[in-house]
């Protein structure tokens, strides 16, 4: 059997790209394949992740190399040139005027990697995107072989005790919507705290919002939403978790009302499956890949943003116990398509082993 290895320039615990590369490395294995997980960066808590350089001197022409892109990195044009067969699969790259004025930083590393994506293309034997959205854009890039295969999540990882503290938390406050993804422009958390102030205004003067997610890598954007909430008086009625774990996951997911995206730029979406997942209504705004994933299975908001629509419709989901419902069976349906031996089997035909 030839081996099958894995790399992505950062790899950690909590993180949907990272889940997607060790279940993917599980797979690989359980078929038969030897298969690492190589990075330049593993943080604390990755499982078993191995150094990069490693690829130079143990990758064989018959081997599969799998290079998961979400960022630009010079890696990625040094490893394009390895002697084996190259695979990309492609997780997005968030356009960089998101972080203008925000985050220099990051904002390079975005350009770095609108510009790899093209310069990659004729060293690359298949493009995989993991949604059609995706897939569309490594087309119009150059790249000859494509296909569509979505994200490989480990359902049973959710199967947990939600935690008590949590839960305890949250008990008797009667409207809570969350969202759960790292704090970050293109996520539009600041349009969330603003439609919160219609809410509280209008609808529930006791709506909390809950913001799960890290917010290590954006210190600027988080520093404004904290000031935009004191701004708005809403400083007691946003609450930023930063990093869960999996059982305080599980604990807001099954405690909120609503799980409420905003969101203006997402490759896929796992935080909109996984409160699926967990019998949480999904209002989300139909925008990159985030319609295609929903798809039925929760309310998406269409045209132009408009918070005061969004507060509307996410009260409608908490309260009327009708669409309410509906939406949860709609998701339960819709998860249906996500399931991970379904995914496996396609990941599997996709990348011909």
């Amino acid at each position: 059997m030839t081996a099958v290895h894995q790399f992505h320039p950062v790899l950690g615990p909590a993180d949907a790209m990272s889940d997607h590369v060790f279940a993917l490395r599980r797979r690989l294995r359980e078929w038969g394949h030897a298969s690492e997980a190589y990075a330049v960066e593993a943080k604390d808590g990755a499982e078993d992740v191995r150094p990069y350089r490693e690829l130079f001197r143990t990758l064989r022409p018959e081997d599969t190399l799998i290079l998961h892109f979400s960022m630009g990195h010079e890696v990625f044009d040094e490893l394009v040139k390895l002697p084996a067969r190259r695979v990309l699969i492609f997780h997005n790259v968030t356009p960089p005027e998101f972080f203008a004025g925000i985050n220099v930083h990051a904002a390079a590393h975005a350009r770095l990697g609108l510009r790899q994506r093209a310069r990659l293309a004729p060293q690359v034997d298949l493009a995989v995107g993991v949604s059609e959205f995706d897939r569309r854009q490594l087309a119009a890039a150059g790249y000859a072989r494509t296909a569509t295969v979505p994200i490989l999540i480990d359902w049973s990882r959710l199967d947990v005790a939600p935690d008590d503290e949590v839960r305890g938390l949250l008990h008797g406050i009667r409207t809570k919507l969350l969202f759960v993804g790292r704090i970050s422009p293109n996520k539009r958390q600041d349009d969330l705290i603003r439609m919160l102030a219609y809410y509280r205004r209008c609808i529930d003067p006791e709506a909390l919002l809950i913001l799960v997610g890290s917010h290590r890598d954006q210190p600027q954007y988080y520093a404004r939403l904290r000031a935009l909430a004191d701004a708005l008086r809403l400083g007691a009625a946003v609450r930023f978790t930063g990093s869960v774990s999996l059982s305080q996951l599980v604990a807001y997911y099954k405690e909120a009302s609503v799980f409420v995206s905003l969101s203006e730029h997402e490759g896929f979406g796992v935080p909109l499956l996984e409160a699926m997942y967990l019998d949480l209504p999904v209002l989300a705004y139909d925008v990159a890949a985030v319609g295609e994933t929903v798809d039925g299975g929760g309310v998406l908001l269409r045209g132009e943003k408009d918070l005061a629509e969004a507060a509307e419709a996410a009260h409608l989901l908490a309260e009327d116990l009708g669409w309410r419902q509906a939406a949860i069976d709609a998701g339960r349906e819709r998860v249906k398509a996500f399931d991970a031996e379904r995914v496996a089997v396609r990941t599997k035909e996709v990348l011909g082993l």
